[in-house]
């Protein structure tokens, strides 16, 4: 098992050709060669997200497993969780150039659950957005409303998932 400290392998299954998979590859070995706190984070993550660019109807799949983080085309079951939009609203998320909580709330994307592995989307989207310090300057009180409308909106998305899955 990779120590805090060691780099976690990011692999594209040698079948997954797709443009969609190269990328997501890059992007998140470049993320998580970048910091160590998300190389701890991806180290203890375990499952399998599929992300659909659904109006290219291409499919990848993420697996988080001990021995690093593999990138299948397709969606590779069982998933423990999904996300289905438009290319660039995936693309954006990737790059940490918008959020899941809004792009959901915002009917962009379709995010998909295990009840056990509610959060597993969110803790995916942390390992490959950009850190605080490299995002933008933004006014502090409307940094902090936002920030806890947006975890509020995360409860709220949980706990609806929760009720749809039972």
């Amino acid at each position: 098992m990779a120590t805090s400290a060691d780099a976690i392998p990011v692999r594209r299954a040698e079948a997954a050709e797709s443009g969609f998979a190269m990328i997501v590859e890059q992007f998140l070995q470049q993320s998580l060669d970048e910091s160590a706190d998300k190389r701890r984070r991806a180290a203890k993550l375990r499952g399998r997200m599929s992300m659909t660019a659904s109006d290219h109807d291409y499919t990848v799949t993420l697996v988080f497993a001990e021995d690093g983080i593999s990138i299948l085309d397709g969606g590779a079951e069982p998933l423990d969780a999904s996300i289905a939009g438009p290319y660039q609203t995936l693309v954006d998320l990737i790059q940490g150039d918008d959020s899941p909580l809004k792009a959901h709330l915002g009917r962009r994307i379709k995010v998909k659950s295990q009840p056990r592995k509610l959060l597993f989307p969110l803790h995916v989207h942390n390992l490959m957005k950009l850190d605080k310090e490299e995002q933008p300057e933004e006014p502090g009180v409307f940094l902090g409303v936002r920030d806890a409308a947006l975890a509020g909106a995360a409860v709220v998305i949980a706990f609806a998932l929760l009720l749809n899955a039972t």
